[in-house]
């Protein structure tokens, strides 16, 4: 019998988390210019912001798309360093070329750059475009 007190609760980070993708392509970020390593675009939800209000708002950042409403594709849940995260994946389909505050460029998934996360990126696009052709 384990008679060990759990520590403080743990930080909890939640995250919307979109996967923008046409024609075999996904858009990816660099939300700081100084770094080589890519994003899918995202953000972290507000205090007592509905993830869908989230995906909406971090997908208002990027100007120059034609989008369909973001559709909750899959919700994952890990301990990371900063605590715990909880992060609501979403599904975008667009077309278009994007405009932002920061740089941003579609790829395809055999050809993604460095990631910020490594293969973490990729298993998320993969994950919610598996969810999308249900």
């Amino acid at each position: 019998m384990n008679t060990e007190q759990p520590s403080a609760q743990p930080n909890i980070q939640l995250v919307a988390n979109l996967v923008i993708h046409h024609d075999q392509q996904v858009l990816l970020v660099r939300y700081d210019k100084e770094s080589q390593a890519w994003w899918l675009p995202g953000g972290d939800l507000e205090p007592y912001e509905h993830p869908d209000e989230a995906a909406k708002r971090v997908l208002g950042t990027i100007s120059g798309l034609e989008t369909q409403a973001p559709k909750l594709a899959s919700v994952e849940s890990f301990r990371g360093r900063r605590g715990w995260h909880i992060v609501f994946h979403y599904d975008v389909q667009a077309t278009g070329t994007p405009l932002a505050d920061f740089p941003s460029e579609w790829f395809t998934d055999g050809a993604f750059p460095q990631t910020v996360h490594g293969k973490w990126e990729r298993e998320s696009v993969r994950t919610v475009l598996a969810a999308s052709a249900v």
